[in-house]
């Protein structure tokens, strides 16, 4: 009897436990974020931002993208602060702006943040698969023959990659993360390279298998027109990399190889990169300069009083307003000059009084200028867009003051210039005088536009041009 008890009260605890878990769970479950969260993300993997900055620094100059190297590898190891990736984000600009001068310096970090530079790791991603494509495979027990060259064999059908699939990025062939492609031989090691280097080769035969090189490769600035032709496929970071690189810019400085570089860090080799080689490569890349609209309807209908006005959030910018006027008895320019320290006070209670008398004092003569008084307020406060965004949300509780704001004939008479030359109801943009298609415009091609420009402005500015006024 005891037993049975015991066993029925057993169960019973038990029920009241997965109840209470049930319960849990179902909170848990409601007390979820109800916002959503939409990314527009790129099909291929993420790529290394080490590797971008590279890319993106090789757009200025060629030379850059060498120095860049050089500069980290003397450094790589100094930086304690790189043991997170935001720590390894602020290393990789800091050295990308010591190289750059100041007027591309906040765009190239602008554009390392937008991932500009990633389809062209894709697109060397491909090449590096092409590469490894065109050698047969072969057992591991004979992948090295007398001289530890792998040769090129005729008689085998290549493995051809698909140029559907972008976002494959190769594997590590044998665990190796570097190797160099000579058109004839692939090459996993250095001391393998070193042989070939030093083995005497009929130019004619060599000319022939020579890899196809593309005018965005970065060909060594030693390289002599002529020489073989030697691509090293690896990323900056790892040791094989270090390693191929010493011995390829030696024989470029000697003439016996053309130097080329396309950075790619296969599949595995995440950890052979150091601490920031690999940021920027665990999830997929988001898409910058896209939007998805969502078109939501809020069932749920709430009554709020939008008549009194938020404690310290003003409209109005004091530097910018006639407050000499009298309003309800009050002159603002005294009582500020007398309690500065309470200006955001004083402007809410001064847009209040103005609001609150909309219906009795504004008069249709005082909005023919309206418009030109909301640009004015725009284009003269600390933060443009956030007042254009207030402007839109609460025009009518701000529409008296604006109506009283003391307009510049400079605003009125630029804004006039610009009707005529603008049809009504069209949209113009032009970037420093140079008019832009704004159907055609994106993100990217603003940046573009944007890196021509401040290019062209350091080039006459590196001229130091002498003017001499008569």
């Amino acid at each position: 009897m005891g037993t049975r008890f015991e066993s029925v009260f057993c169960a019973i605890i038990i029920l009241i436990s997965l109840g209470a878990w049930g319960i849990g769970s179902v909170s848990a479950q409601n007390r979820r974020p109800k916002n959503v969260q939409v990314a527009v993300r790129a099909k291929w993997s993420g790529t290394p931002l080490l590797l971008e900055a590279g890319e993106l620094l090789s757009r200025e100059r060629k030379d850059h993208f060498w120095d860049f190297i050089d500069i980290w590898h003397h450094t790589e190891k100094d930086d304690i602060d790189s043991y997170t990736a935001k720590g390894c984000l602020k290393k990789i600009i800091k050295h990308g702006l010591s190289i750059l001068s100041e007027p591309l310096a906040s765009l190239f970090e602008f554009s390392l943040t937008l991932r500009s530079a990633s389809p062209r790791l894709v697109l060397y991603r491909q090449l590096a698969e092409e590469s490894l494509s065109s050698f047969p495979p072969v057992d591991e027990n004979n992948s090295r023959n007398a001289s530890g060259i792998s040769e090129i064999n005729d008689h085998v059908e290549s493995k051809k990659s698909d140029p559907l699939n972008v976002g494959l990025n190769p594997k590590s062939p044998n665990g190796k993360c570097c190797w160099v492609d000579t058109g004839g031989a692939l090459f996993f090691d250095a001391a393998d390279l070193k042989i070939w280097l030093r083995t005497p080769r009929d130019s004619s035969r060599d000319s022939f298998q020579q890899p196809e090189l593309f005018d965005f490769d970065h060909i060594h600035v030693d390289s002599i027109v002529g020489s073989p032709v030697a691509v090293l496929y690896g990323a900056l970071g790892t040791d094989c990399f270090r390693e191929f690189h010493v011995t390829l810019v030696e024989a470029a400085k000697e003439g016996n190889v053309k130097y080329v570089v396309r950075q790619v860090l296969p599949s595995g080799c995440e950890a052979e990169t150091g601490r920031c080689g690999a940021v920027g490569t665990r999830d997929s890349l988001t898409l910058g300069g896209y939007g998805v609209e969502l078109a939501l309807k809020n069932m749920e209908y709430k009554a709020m009083d939008d008549s009194t006005i938020k404690k310290g959030v003003t409209l109005e910018d004091p530097r910018t307003e006639d407050l000499s006027q009298e309003v309800r008895g009050f002159i603002f320019s005294k009582i500020l000059e007398r309690r500065p320290e309470l200006t955001s006070e004083i402007m809410a209670f001064r847009d209040y009084l103005l609001s609150s008398t909309i219906s009795d004092t504004l008069d249709v003569w005082e909005l023919k200028d309206l418009g030109h008084q909301t640009a004015q307020r725009i284009v003269h406060a600390t933060d443009p867009l956030q007042s254009m965004q207030e402007i839109n949300q609460n025009f009518p509780s701000v529409v008296s003051s604006l109506s009283r704001m003391k307009l510049n004939d400079s605003v009125k008479d630029e804004i006039t210039a610009n009707q005529r030359m603008i049809p009504p109801g069209k949209s113009l943009m032009a970037l420093n005088g140079a008019l832009v298609n704004i159907e055609d415009i994106d993100l990217y091609l603003m940046v573009d536009l944007v890196h021509q420009d401040l290019s062209l402005a350091d080039h006459f500015s590196k001229l130091k041009v002498n003017y001499f006024h008569s």
